[in-house]
């Protein structure tokens, strides 16, 4: 029998199609893997009652106008697929009272010269942000005064994006891959993940739009509601051009 290093290249191509890529970590992102206590957890629901069927979400917007985008129609024609949910480490709020803050304390390490709970995805997406400084972030922003990427980035985009890197390899440790189900934003513990993900690929776009690209896909296949808009940022999506 002829060994193999793997599947062929265009069978590779099809099963990862809408996948969110493997990040390396690198730098960062393997210092935060090192002060991982463990990963989120993440669990499939039951499949007997929580299946995200494509075809019949797509169909209720089927009719509007301009119908439907070829990644949308691409994306109905999956067969129904399991919806997981995830563990979710709450950065502390108004809302969060001394005992929760004081153990959120307790289990927070140093990564990058910053102190943060290793599990809170939230906290890699704010410091990214944070760290990138993006004039978009203002309320007062106007994108009439935007004529380059350098007026719309005021500061460190490379560490932001490092940041947002760090929390989607610690995201990785969670999730099989590839993964090709779904994860609801309706799940209030889900969002921290759809916020990094797209926070990432916000970044990454800034500096390599066509890697970005499939970044966009990957969270309109695992999220079809798209409740933070990626479907418009991707190929085949109904603002796009490709």
């Amino acid at each position: 029998m002829a060994m193999s290093l793997g599947l062929e290249p265009k069978v590779l191509k099809a099963a990862l199609e809408g996948v969110m890529p493997w990040l390396t970590p690198t730098d960062l992102a393997s210092e935060a893997l090192e002060k991982l206590d463990r990963p989120l957890l993440a669990w499939m629901q039951d499949p007997k009652v929580h299946m995200f069927d494509s075809a019949a979400h797509y169909a209720e917007y089927a009719d509007e106008p301009g119908g439907l985008s070829r990644l949308e129609r691409e994306i109905a024609k999956l067969s129904p697929r399991p919806e997981w949910e995830m563990e979710r480490v709450w950065s502390p709020d108004e809302e969060t009272d001394e005992a929760y803050d004081a153990a959120y304390e307790e289990a927070c390490v140093t990564i990058g010269g910053h102190r943060l709970h290793p599990r809170d995805l939230d906290a890699y997406t704010s410091i990214a942000y944070e760290l990138a400084d993006l004039a978009d972030q203002d309320e007062e922003f106007d994108p009439n005064d935007v004529e380059s990427k350098d007026d719309l980035v005021r500061g460190d985009l490379d560490a932001g994006l490092g940041w947002a890197a760090a929390g989607v390899c610690v995201l990785q440790q969670s999730l099989p891959y590839p993964f090709r189900d779904v994860l609801p934003y309706g799940c209030l513990d889900n969002r921290p993940a759809h916020r990094l993900v797209y926070a990432y690929a916000s970044l990454l776009q800034l500096k390599h739009p066509r890697k970005a690209a499939v970044w966009f896909t990957a969270m309109v296949y695992f999220s079809p509601m798209d409740n933070m808009g990626a479907r418009f940022l991707a190929p085949g999506g109904p603002s796009s051009g490709i």
